[in-house]
C-alpha cells in the first residue's frame, strides 16, 4: 500500500467506529492501526534515504516540509479541523494524528459508572501524576500540581493501571507487564503523556544547568532557516567636511566590507526506554538518561565555540584568524602579566575600521583562559598592585578591569592549548556568533513510537545551532610561553 493509502485506512478505521455507536476501537482496530502507523514510519524513513541519495540538503527540507503540510492538510479535512495552525506552527505530522486521536477517545471513551472525567480532569491527573514520578526520581518541582505526593509512591506499572482505569479500562489491575506495554505504546495514552512531560522536564533543567561558559561572551543570533547567510561589516562615515559659503555639500558613501556567512546545521541523538526498564521499575532512567543528553547538547555547542576559536581557521577574507594580517596576535606570547595585556589592548583599540582610516578604540572586556592559567589571571586581574613589581607602591592597572572566563575546552582544543589566552570584546561586539533557529536555544525533545517489533519508549533530541567566526577585530590572542 502507498502512504496515501496507508493513511486513508487509519482514517477508515476511525470512522467506522465513529458510525458504530461512537464506540472505542477494539483490540484488533487498535492493532491494526499500530501496524498501519509501524508501516508509515517505515516508508518515511525510506523516503527519507532515498531523498539523501538524489538532492542536496536544502532541497530535502523543503521536500519534507511540502510533505508534511500535505499530510497534515489531509488529516485535518478528513475530520473537519483547520490544517492552517499545526502546519504555521510547525507540528508534525504525528503530532496532528495524535490531537486527531486524542479528541477522538474523549468524544467515545466509555464513562464508569459514578466516575466523571473530562479533558480538564485528565490534564490535572497527567500534571498530578508527572509532578509525582518527577518528585520520586529526586527533582526539586515548586508548586507541584495537587495530588503529586500521593501519586509519588506509585512504581511505573501501579501508575499506568491507575491511568487505564482512568481511560475506563475495567480489568486494568489483571493485565500483565506486557499488556500494559502494548496498551501503551501509541502516542495517545495518558501515561506515555506522563512519562514524556516528567522526561522533557528533566530534560530542560538538565540543559539550563550544564556547566558550561560559552554563552557569557559569546553574540546569540538567529537565523529564519538552513541557507547560508550572507552578513555585511559596517565601517565609518566619511568625515564632515567644512562649506563654504554658498558652497556645496559633497557626497559620501557608508565604507562596508562583505563578513562571514552564517548557516545552522542540525545536531541530534536518539534513545529508548526499554521493556525491561519499565518492567523493573527503574525511574533512575527518567532521572538520568534524558539529563546526560541534555549536558551532551549544551555541552556539545560549548566544545565547537572554543575549537573554532583555538584552531585558528581560515576566515572569510582568505586570511586565518589570528595574524599579522589582521594584526590581532601579539609577537611575542607569554604568561599573563601586566605588560602583556597593555601590548593586547594596544592591539585591540588600534583596530581600523572598514576603509582602514579609523581607530576603532575598542576596549577589552572578557579574559579568557585554559584551566592552567586560571589561578595566574585571578591572581593578575584581582590584586590591586602589580604582582611583578618589587615596588608595592606601583599601581596594577588593570585591578578588577576584566571579567575573567575558564574552560577546560581550552585546555584541549590544541597541542598549546594549555598556554594560550585571549582578549575579547563585549558580547555585543564578540568575535563568535552562536544563531539557532527562529532563536530557539532549546534543544527539542520528541517521545515518538517506536518501530514495529521493538518495545519500550522512544525519544527524539535535536537543536538547530550554528556557530560562526563574526569577526577578527575584536579578539586578541596570546600564543603563550
Amino acid at each position: 500500500m502507498s502512504l496515501k493509502e496507508l493513511i486513508q485506512r487509519q482514517k477508515e478505521i476511525l470512522e467506522n467506529a465513529k458510525n458504530d455507536g461512537n464506540r472505542a476501537l477494539t483490540d484488533a482496530e487498535k492493532a491494526e492501526f499500530d501496524s498501519l502507523q509501524a508501516e508509515i514510519e517505515s516508508i518515511r524513513a525510506q523516503n527519507q534515504r532515498d531523498d539523501g541519495d538524489d538532492i542536496n540538503g536544502n532541497q530535502r527540507v523543503l521536500e519534507e516540509e511540502r510533505r508534511r503540510a500535505s499530510e497534515i492538510t489531509m488529516l485535518c479535512r478528513a475530520f473537519d479541523m483547520d490544517a492552517g495552525e499545526y502546519i504555521a506552527n510547525g507540528s508534525t505530522v504525528d503530532d496532528v494524528r495524535k490531537l486527531i486521536l486524542e479528541k477522538q477517545m474523549n468524544e467515545r471513551a466509555p464513562q464508569p459508572v459514578g466516575i466523571q472525567f473530562g479533558k480538564d480532569e485528565r490534564e490535572k491527573f497527567r500534571d498530578a501524576a508527572a509532578d509525582g514520578l518527577a518528585l520520586r526520581v529526586g527533582m526539586s518541582i515548586e508548586n507541584s500540581a495537587e495530588g503529586a505526593n500521593q501519586l509519588r509512591n506509585l512504581s511505573l506499572r501501579e501508575l499506568a493501571k491507575e491511568t487505564l482505569r482512568l481511560e475506563g479500562v475495567s480489568n486494568a489491575s489483571r493485565l500483565s507487564d506486557d499488556e500494559l506495554l502494548r496498551q501503551y505504546m501509541t502516542p495517545t495514552s495518558l501515561f506515555t503523556g506522563i512519562m514524556d512531560q516528567t522526561a522533557r522536564t528533566v530534560f530542560e533543567k538538565a540543559y539550563t544547568g550544564a556547566q558550561t561558559t560559552y554563552q557569557l561572551w559569546t553574540k546569540r543570533g538567529t537565523l529564519r532557516d538552513f541557507r547560508p547567510t550572507k552578513t555585511y561589516q559596517v565601517g565609518t562615515a566619511g568625515e564632515l567636511l567644512q562649506v563654504g559659503e554658498n558652497g556645496e555639500l559633497k557626497h559620501d558613501m557608508v565604507n562596508a566590507e562583505e563578513g562571514p556567512q552564517r548557516q545552522l546545521l542540525t545536531f541530534g541523538r536518539q534513545f529508548t526506554m526499554s521493556r525491561q526498564a519499565f518492567i523493573n521499575d527503574d525511574v533512575d532512567f527518567i532521572s538520568t538518561i534524558p539529563a546526560l543528553y541534555a549536558q551532551s547538547a549544551r555541552m556539545g555547542i560549548n566544545k565547537l565555540v572554543y575549537q573554532t576559536l583555538a584552531k585558528n581557521p581560515v576566515i572569510w577574507d582568505g586570511n586565518q584568524l589570528f595574524g599579522t594580517e589582521h594584526n590581532n596576535i601579539i609577537s611575542t606570547g607569554s604568561a599573563p602579566t601586566v605588560e602583556a595585556l597593555s601590548q593586547m589592548r594596544r592591539l585591540m583599540r588600534k583596530q581600523k575600521a572598514a576603509g582602514g582610516e579609523v581607530n576603532l578604540n575598542i576596549s577589552p572586556k572578557f579574559m579568557l583562559v585554559p584551566t592552567s592559567l586560571e589561578t595566574k589571571a585571578g591572581q593578575l586581574v584581582g590584586a590591586s598592585v602589580d604582582p611583578a613589581q618589587t615596588n608595592p607602591n606601583i599601581p596594577n592597572p588593570f585591578f578588577r578591569s576584566f571579567d575573567i572566563i575558564s574552560d577546560a575546552e581550552l585546555d584541549d582544543a590544541t597541542t598549546n592549548g594549555e598556554v594560550e589566552w585571549y582578549l575579547t570584546a563585549d558580547q555585543l561586539r564578540s568575535p563568535i556568533q552562536v544563531d539557532y533557529l527562529n532563536g530557539v536555544d532549546m534543544p527539542t525533545i520528541i517521545m515518538k513510537q517506536p518501530p514495529a517489533g521493538q518495545l519500550g519508549y522512544m525519544w527524539d533530541i535535536y537543536i538547530d545551532y550554528g556557530v560562526t567566526i563574526v569577526d577578527y577585530k575584536t579578539v586578541i590572542k596570546n600564543a603563550g610561553k
